[in-house]
């Protein structure tokens, strides 16, 4: 077991442990988020964060890490991996010595800790936040995953899923440590009425809304969810779909709800700090994703009481209220997903009011996370 040097008047290490996260950039995303809520409430008197981005464009929460206390090293292009090295180098010796370091960017952690490993960094830490679809990959990829999969198991000192599927998926089976998302749902106990929220948001307050918050991205599959909202409409219901996000597909998903003609059954809400407000205006949250890591959305929509549809993909740890919770495969096509919300619009069920509270009192609870992290970076834990 580590010790860390303590302070003899207050009983706290007397140097913040520095610890090293390496990700794509700090914007709005399931990773980016759950990392937030860890920034925001870990003791910063004990550990100082660290951002190693690959990008040179400002991102979402980059000034809310400084306005914490962190530090962000931008710009490392992993296109680049021998520029790279040299650049990671020069942080480390201009900023470090590092206690730890957490990277979140899955194949390519296997590189980053094997730099991590040359630099001395004592505790290396590899977290895998998806699951890829193992039969899409290229075969010109596979050698490439084969040898960061050696390096992952080789340099890192922890392993980290966030699922049983994510762990799998980069680590392969048993080689690996199952920690979930820690997250704050104190910002639930106080939501709209779905009737205020519907109006606040410009939508009639006894039209059905049917959300998804989520990523314009392939794995998220938008384009089913507009098939869904076409059939439900063509079958007499009425329903309004609510987007919250962006990404590369966002232009494209606008024009298909354009060209049939659901303009006014659809509201794009971009990406939101806040996705309260949003959750509270739906009745039905559909996630119809080809695959998912674990699926932050679906949590929060069980907090905010609202009944999630959820496809087979998506991994079971997320069932925290089973009566919220219902599976359907892709396979069961718009047709048996429309069904399926149509039975979730007609259910008489309200929110209890006590559904965020389930949450905070879950295995997706804060504390738990903050503990197991905190252990990790203090060298307590194996």
């Amino acid at each position: 077991m580590t010790s860390v040097p303590q302070s003899e008047a207050s009983g706290i290490p007397a140097m913040p442990r520095k610890i090293l996260h390496v990700i794509g950039a700090m914007n709005r995303g399931g990773v980016e988020t759950w990392l937030m809520h860890v920034a925001r409430n870990i003791d910063r008197s004990v550990f100082e964060l660290h951002f190693m981005t690959h990008t040179n464009s400002e991102s979402a929460y980059d000034a809310e890490i400084r306005a914490l206390g962190g530090k962000i090293h931008a710009g490392a292009d992993p296109k680049k991996p021998l520029r790279y090295a040299a650049e990671f180098a020069e942080l480390v010796e201009k900023h470090g010595p590092f206690d730890a370091i957490h990277s979140h960017v899955y194949w390519y952690s296997g590189y980053v800790l094997r730099l991590a490993h040359k630099a001395g960094i004592p505790i290396r830490i590899a977290h895998s936040h998806t699951a890829t679809n193992a039969s899409l990959r290229r075969l010109d990829h596979m050698a490439y995953e084969i040898l960061m999969r050696r390096w992952i198991l080789r340099y890192s000192t922890h392993r980290i899923g966030i699922s049983r599927q994510a762990g799998e998926a980069l680590f392969g089976k048993g080689r690996f440590t199952l920690l979930y998302y820690g997250l704050d749902f104190r910002g639930f106990f106080r939501q709209r009425l779905p009737a205020e929220a519907k109006v606040h948001l410009g939508i009639a307050p006894d039209r059905k809304v049917i959300g998804h918050v989520g990523r314009f991205v392939p794995v998220k599959n938008h384009t089913f969810a507009v098939e869904v909202l076409e059939s439900a409409v063509a079958s007499g219901a009425d329903v309004h779909m609510l987007f919250v996000g962006d990404g590369p597909l966002l232009q494209s998903i606008r024009l298909m709800v354009e060209s049939r003609g659901l303009s006014d059954r659809c509201t794009f809400a971009g990406t939101q700090s806040d996705v309260v407000p949003f959750l509270s205006a739906m009745d039905v949250f559909v996630l119809p994703s080809r695959w998912e890591g674990l699926g932050i959305a679906a949590l929060e929509a069980q907090a905010a009481g609202v009944p999630v549809i959820a496809s087979t993909s998506v991994p079971e740890e997320i069932d925290v209220i089973p009566e919220l919770i219902e599976r359907l495969s892709l396979a069961a096509g718009t047709k048996g997903w429309v069904s399926a919300v149509n039975r979730r619009l007609a259910d008489s069920r309200q929110r209890q009011g006590n559904e965020a509270l389930l949450l905070q009192n879950s295995k997706f609870g804060l504390q738990n996370c903050l503990e197991a992290l905190s252990s990790i970076y203090l060298g307590n834990a194996n």
